[in-house]
């Protein structure tokens, strides 16, 4: 299934021509219910592709292949290097910031005004943990719309009536629906639809 839609996505981004090319992705399936793709690198082959069993049962074959397009966006778009690259930046700050915090500053040890200078360590330590958050995850979130993009301009390329591009809409719709913690790292997926409305002929 994950072969038929993804080959010649594959082909038409330039990523992989044929048997050629070596391998192309190696696909893990993630025994879970909530429907969700991921790509990472990979050693031997193009990039390796994460794709759970909750997406193989629910998604139609469009909606799947509209998927595949957005995680292969984040593999044209350079995305490992760029996340890589922040999340040891995210690491160091936060590091920074755990040792600015009340429990390495002596100050804590005192009676009385130990805590309550302690109680403003921690606030200006939150407010500084959200800056990071903010900073680091916002770009996360730009990537998404770039993967979004590029999947929209992907699926251009696929002949047929309706549009391919609609599937990216109601697999974002599925997404809005499904909930869970993947706002931290994404857009709303409103937000998205939102966008890809706008790009994608109805």
């Amino acid at each position: 299934m994950v072969g038929q839609a993804i080959a010649p996505l594959l082909r038409d981004s330039g990523l992989w021509r044929g048997p050629e090319d070596g391998c192309a992705v190696a696909l893990a399936v993630q025994p879970i219910p909530a429907i969700n793709l991921g790509v990472a690198r990979h050693r031997e082959c193009r990039f390796a592709l994460v794709v759970t069993e909750g997406a193989l049962r629910t998604l139609s074959p469009a909606e799947l292949r509209a998927g595949l397009a957005h995680e292969i966006g984040h593999v044209k778009s350079g995305h490992f290097d760029a996340r890589a690259q922040r999340r040891a930046a995210e690491k160091q700050t936060r590091k920074e910031i755990d040792e600015k915090g009340p429990t390495h500053n002596p100050v804590t040890a005192i009676p009385v005004i130990g805590p309550l200078i302690a109680i403003g360590i921690v606030t200006s330590q939150s407010a500084a943990e959200a800056k990071a958050d903010a900073e680091y995850r916002s770009y996360d979130r730009q990537e998404e719309f770039e993967a979004d993009r590029y999947a929209l301009n992907l699926l251009a390329l696929v002949p047929g009536d309706p549009p391919a591009c609609l599937a990216l809409i109601t697999l974002l719709e599925r997404f809005e629906g499904q909930g869970g913690s993947r706002n931290r790292d994404h857009p709303l997926p409103a937000e998205r639809v939102k966008a890809a409305r706008e790009r994608c002929p109805a």
